[in-house]
């Protein structure tokens, strides 16, 4: 069995015994469950600031997050591309500022894939152009960001979206 279709079912076993136990989880639940990872996809040039973003990925979502990094929008086009049913993000952060527009390639490769269509799409940027942030929403993004990515910023909009839960997601925004 291949690893993603073994992950696919485990996660479906956890939701069913979740449900069974009373958890407010069931089969049509689309919420991430940290503890069994979240597959992000982030395509940034900055190295700073994708150091920054895999950290706070990591702290709201769980250490077991998967994290595949694209520095380029081509690079970003050629995975989206290949990715398929069973190995697609659950989330996509998009820097919107990549060179030549790439940004809005990027958004509208994910858009036309049959796989990546349904997957929430984020945009990062320190554009303040208003132009900007509506062709984001025209091209199917689901939130416009501004970097550097903050951990609040995130979780808010992955509660908005109804990817994480209100109250917080399984330990993952403890403080020590």
């Amino acid at each position: 069995m291949p690893p993603a279709e073994f992950l696919r079912l485990l996660r479906a076993a956890f939701v069913y015994t979740c449900a069974q136990r009373g958890f407010p989880m069931d089969a049509g639940n689309d919420r991430f469950i940290p503890e069994f990872g979240v597959r992000v996809f982030l395509v940034e040039d900055n190295p700073e600031h994708a150091f920054i973003a895999v950290t706070v990925i990591r702290q709201l979502l769980g250490e077991a997050s998967e994290v595949i990094v694209a520095e380029n929008a081509d690079e970003a086009v050629g995975l989206i591309s290949q990715f398929t049913d069973n190995d697609r993000p659950d989330l996509m952060l998009v820097d919107l500022r990549l060179p030549d527009n790439g940004g809005f390639s990027v958004l509208s490769a994910a858009r036309a894939s049959e796989s990546c269509a349904q997957v929430p799409a984020f945009v990062i940027t320190s554009s303040l152009y208003d132009q900007d942030i509506a062709q984001s929403y025209e091209l199917g993004a689901s939130a416009v960001l501004c970097k550097p990515l903050s951990r609040a910023s995130l979780r808010e909009e992955l509660i908005r979206i109804g990817k994480l839960p209100p109250t917080g997601s399984a330990g993952a925004t403890k403080t020590h």
